[in-house]
């Protein structure tokens, strides 16, 4: 009788031990679910976020699919560099511009559209006294070189 009390005790024991053990395996499992749908619904709202942004068309960043053409303008002051500059961001084509001046030699970095020649003849429309035949010095693919007299 002492023999079975003792199993008895040892099963009743033995079986708290496994209750409160898959206790924990259960939390541990529910929570692993929670993150699950967490992360499925975050998935779901991505690409829902993507198809509402495709309705608007998506924004250039970094210029990274535009052509970039580099124009070097020798004899040209600050202030006209300037202008030119501001005069360049609003010609069709034209996504963006970077500036550099030095008194040897600056430089316009132009992010565009099309090809060197084409962003080229644009140029000669938005500024046609600075961009004239007389004073293009050079022209290849992705620079253009512009000497004013």
């Amino acid at each position: 009788m002492k023999k079975i009390m003792i199993i008895c005790a040892g099963l009743i024991l033995f079986s708290f031990t496994t209750t409160r053990a898959q206790a924990i395996l259960d939390k541990i499992d529910r929570a692993t679910d929670k993150a699950d749908r967490v992360g499925r619904t975050t998935d779901r709202t991505k690409s829902t976020g993507d198809k509402i942004m495709g309705l608007f068309g998506k924004k250039k960043d970094g210029n990274t699919s535009a052509a970039k053409t580099t124009v070097k303008l020798i004899g040209v002051d600050f202030t006209t560099l300037k202008n030119l500059n501001e005069k360049l961001q609003t010609v069709k084509g034209i996504e963006s511009t970077k500036m550099k001046f030095s008194a040897s030699g600056s430089l316009i970095t132009i992010y565009h559209a099309g090809s060197t020649s084409d962003i080229l003849k644009a140029l000669q429309k938005a500024s046609p006294d600075v961009f004239a035949e007389k004073n293009i010095d050079g022209m290849d693919d992705g620079e253009i070189s512009v000497k004013l007299k």
